[in-house]
């Protein structure tokens, strides 16, 4: 009955759910795979996710700060010309990564890769998921998100406006980091109260849902508008208006399908509190992390991209003030700090216990024989190698699930051969093994990096693939 189900104009965003419970009334235990990829700024400190009972094998001092480069960090990788596996079992994790203790069994600590086919330095921009280089391209976020749609393909979250910058959104922005083609870059919601509304309106009371049923007239209007001003137009003008109307086509699309999931999105739905309008970039990124696990629990996305902070971001909550992450990447102590390594490590901690925070929501929620936790993976990195001003001769990745038991991961330290060294692999592997795990491997991704193996830039990550 299922497969031959009819769903008329809500085909479009229900059909995924149709098809999980058809295979689910025919005995397969199938459920959507969901991802969360977790984007930071200035760098992730390869020696900082080392855990700590580690460090002697594979840290060593150096001078924490370069005239031209900025703030490099105090403890580095040695390095390694053989492939390193280890179990996180009894290991000791480090100060920042306490949060992920109970996840422990499921996380992948990846090092080693290099993405100097991109820009280094503050930022690659789009390079950091698409492998391409000074250009828009398409992201691994949107791939996965084509691979398991939803009502809302692509779900971004932004603490922040811009690449560069502390204004905060009010509305939706675009930072810069994912695309769903050369010629589309996607959107985030830098505002948390507007993705509230946008994602959980249709359930809400009062005058929030006037506001979504307000919306849901407007876009009615425009689309017709925009039909009637096609008719007067040709050519390149009539293709751009034609990008207005899908992307209002696409919001009656979704307003329909949650519409047709309130009890659903009941479930999900997080609590409204006064962390939704405050300025503060803690508060913003907290919020940003509920409506992801919120919208995740109620099925309205399966893909979510958030952006945590810029180069201009500002912490004052974590214990410091005046805590510019520019600023801090070049070496200057926030008031209250006891050093750069301090400051950074309070605010790569306060992100990662945001991360522990979604897998803690989808851990409570059951599914098939286990949780939605088993069916979610969370990949936490930054837009841009192993430092503030970084080389990408390392661009670390810490991975909590997989995929289903589709990605190897039983509590992992993994360190591939550093660049020159053979067995190395480039971060185009990584995203490559995603799509492998999803039935979809390609041959290559993205643009090469000259000086590495060509036949290793063809090939997934075969240690990380069940």
């Amino acid at each position: 009955m299922l497969k031959g189900f009819t769903l008329g104009s809500g085909g479009l965003v229900l059909s995924p759910l149709v098809s999980q419970l058809a295979a689910q009334a025919a005995g397969k235990n199938e459920f959507p795979q969901r991802f969360v990829f977790v984007v930071k700024s200035s760098g992730l400190t390869p020696g900082h996710i080392v855990p700590e009972s580690f460090i002697d094998d594979y840290i060593v001092q150096k001078e924490s700060y370069i005239a031209g480069e900025g703030y490099t960090s105090g403890v580095q990788l040695k390095d390694g010309d053989k492939l390193v596996k280890r179990s996180l079992k009894d290991a000791v994790l480090n100060d920042s990564m306490k949060s992920l203790e109970p996840f422990k069994s499921r996380l992948t600590i990846l090092q080693g890769l290099s993405g100097n086919m991109v820009t280094g330095g503050h930022m690659s921009g789009y390079g950091s998921m698409s492998c391409m280089k000074d250009m828009m391209a398409e992201t691994i976020d949107h791939k996965m998100a084509m691979l398991y749609p939803s009502v809302f393909s692509h779900l971004g979250l932004s603490t922040v406006t811009a690449t560069m910058g502390t204004r905060f959104a009010d509305s939706v922005c675009y930072p810069g980091i994912s695309a769903a083609s050369n010629t589309k870059t996607l959107p985030f919601h830098g505002s948390p109260t507007q993705a509230y509304q946008s994602l959980f309106g249709s359930v809400a009371t009062g005058k929030d849902r006037k506001q979504f049923e307000s919306q849901g007239n407007l876009f009615d209007y425009l689309g017709e508008d925009v039909k009637a001003m096609r008719r007067n137009l040709v050519g390149s003008e009539m293709e751009k208006l034609d990008h207005h109307l899908e992307a209002i086509e696409d919001l009656q699309k979704q307003r329909q399908g949650i519409l047709m999931m309130s009890e659903q999105i009941r479930k999900g739905k997080p609590e409204f509190t006064d962390k939704y309008t405050t300025m503060t970039i803690e508060d913003r990124l907290e919020a940003h992390c509920e409506i992801a696990a919120g919208a995740l629990i109620s099925g309205l996305a399966n893909v979510v991209t958030i952006r945590t902070d810029g180069l201009g971001s500002q912490y004052n909550k974590l214990g410091f003030l005046s805590g510019q992450v520019h600023g801090i990447g070049h070496g200057k102590v926030p008031e209250g700090a006891k050093s750069v390594d301090h400051a950074r490590g309070l605010i790569r901690g306060f992100q990662l216990d945001n991360v522990a925070g979604i897998a803690n929501k989808l851990a409570a929620i059951p599914e098939g024989n286990g949780t939605m936790l088993d069916n979610t993976t969370i990949i936490y990195f930054s837009d841009v190698g192993d430092k503030h001003h970084a080389s990408n001769k390392e661009w670390p990745f810490v991975v909590l699930g997989n995929m289903g038991g589709k990605l190897k991961s039983a509590g992992q330290y993994i360190q591939y051969p550093h660049k020159g060294h053979a067995g190395h692999h480039t971060i185009a592997s990584w995203w490559m093994t995603l799509l492998e795990a999803a039935g979809k491997p390609q041959d290559g991704f993205g643009m090469k990096d000259k000086n590495v193996d060509p036949e290793a830039q063809r090939r997934s990550l075969t240690e990380l693939l069940s």
